[in-house]
């Protein structure tokens, strides 16, 4: 399994989506899950309360077809092993899964992400056979990220900030 960052920068609109929990079963389609993604950290600036972007990807050089069953089984996977205030949902339709995590009490960013790495890639492991698990990518983006001043003008952690993205690339002259 490869632990990587993500550099995607779907379209979202910034208007809350209903959320809707990973335990429920329930799985958002991509529109709704980035409009997730901007509610929670627009949450987390105003609480100070952490949140967590988990992304899990399949290599996609495998048709869906090949890859519907071991993302059908990541999906029941997460259901069973997140909180009813998780919510998840396809960041990248068919590709790419994600997780939201909100309000985490964080003591120290990095152990969050260890934790929550160890708990998933194990329950996955249990799912999936070694090729589909070793198909697989997860990455952690934890926001507020800690910044220095000078970085403060461009946000760091792409994955989050789909809105600011957007408004960017309309703003831009061809």
């Amino acid at each position: 399994m490869n632990v990587r960052r993500s550099n995607t920068s779907p379209h979202l609109s910034p208007r809350p989506a209903k959320a809707v929990s990973a335990a429920s079963g329930t799985t958002l389609q991509e529109e709704d899950f980035l409009r997730v993604i901007w509610h929670e950290r627009k949450r987390a600036e105003r609480s100070q309360k952490p949140c967590l972007l988990m992304l899990i990807e399949m290599e996609t050089q495998f048709p869906f077809e090949q890859r519907g069953e071991p993302l059908r089984k990541i999906l029941s996977t997460l259901a069973a092993t997140t909180r009813e205030t998780d919510v998840t949902g396809w960041y990248k339709d068919d590709s790419v899964i994600g997780v939201m995590f909100t309000e985490i009490t964080v003591e120290d960013g990095s152990s969050v992400v260890t934790t929550v790495m160890s708990r998933v890639s194990e329950a996955l492991r249990s799912r999936l056979s070694a090729q589909q698990f070793n198909q697989v990518s997860i990455c952690f983006h934890l926001f507020p990220e800690e910044r220095d001043e000078r970085m403060a003008a461009t946000p760091g952690n792409p994955p989050l900030y789909q809105d600011l993205a957007t408004r960017d690339e309309a703003g831009r002259l061809v």
